[in-house]
């Protein structure tokens, strides 16, 4: 490789990335130094991580809801979650009660990535990215901070950093798609 294009390990496709500077109709800034290669494979990998947690998220939503209906978890009804962080602690609750008791260690792991993963879910879908060449991505956002405390933070992955988290946040949401089936499959919780 001569350095002009990003070439994924991962990704066959991506190696066939034009070379040079030439502009990216994706790209979404003006950078007369980002190459096209990069800017497509880093949308790519954002794009991914984005979409991934846009399906955990929805998921999470659909089984809270679908948790809420059944009377052992009527305690849990009056703290019905509005954001993910809620959901997460809602589900961990329903976990512990039956029916669901069984997949409790499975969808615990789920659960607990799903944390993880939280800080790295928000900084890509809210921050304005930066791609320069042979160096990879920087992500700028003003994060949530407390009262009175605004705080800018920029974080930086090389396409290959990049590309594990999307790596990462697509094998999270099979996870998710696997512990649904597996509770569809079983019929512990109402499907609509």
């Amino acid at each position: 490789m001569r350095g002009d294009h990003y070439s994924s390990p991962l990704n066959p496709l991506l190696r066939k990335a034009p070379n040079g500077i030439a502009r990216s109709a994706y790209a979404v800034e003006i950078n007369p130094w980002a190459r096209k290669g990069e800017i497509e494979a880093t949308l790519l990998f954002r794009g991914t991580i984005i979409s991934a947690f846009g399906y955990i998220e929805t998921r999470l939503g659909d089984l809270a809801i679908r948790c809420s209906r059944l009377d052992q978890y009527a305690a849990l009804r009056d703290s019905f979650p509005h954001s993910t962080e809620k959901r997460v602690a809602f589900l961990r609750r329903a976990f512990a009660l039956a029916p669901l008791v069984p997949y409790q260690r499975y969808a615990t792991l789920f659960l607990n990535r799903v944390e993880q993963a939280a800080g790295l879910r928000h900084m890509v879908a809210h921050s304005r990215m930066q791609v320069l060449p042979n160096w990879g991505v920087t992500f700028h956002d003003i994060p949530k901070a407390g009262p009175g405390s605004i705080t800018k933070r920029s974080h930086r992955l090389t396409l290959d950093q990049l590309e594990l988290e999307a790596w990462k946040s697509a094998r999270l949401s099979r996870l998710c798609q696997t512990l649904m089936d597996r509770l569809d499959a079983a019929g512990v919780v109402p499907l609509e």
